[in-house]
């Protein structure tokens, strides 16, 4: 079985945020990953927040997709204000 992505592997791809979303009202927000040990999985960056908007606990994490789209745009010379115009 795969292990999940730590903080320490999605920095070393480049990622320097994570997103925080909750199961119950659907809220979400990007986060900073500065602070957080390298071997913590990604999956549980989020067993430390609670949901701003509704309290919940109910919470799950991943890299900031975001973040990653415009890496892969800078790696492939793609400008990003086109991309974002067009839908791309």
């Amino acid at each position: 079985m795969a292990q999940p992505a730590t903080v320490g592997s999605d920095r070393a791809r480049g990622l320097q945020r994570a997103e925080v979303w909750c199961n119950d009202c659907l809220h979400h927000a990007e986060i900073s990953m500065d602070g957080l040990p390298d071997d913590l999985p990604v999956p549980d960056i989020c067993l430390r927040y609670r949901c701003s908007k509704c309290g919940s606990k109910n919470l799950m994490s991943r890299g900031s997709i975001n973040e990653h789209y415009e890496i892969v745009d800078r790696q492939i010379g793609r400008d990003q204000s086109i991309a974002r115009k067009s839908g791309a």
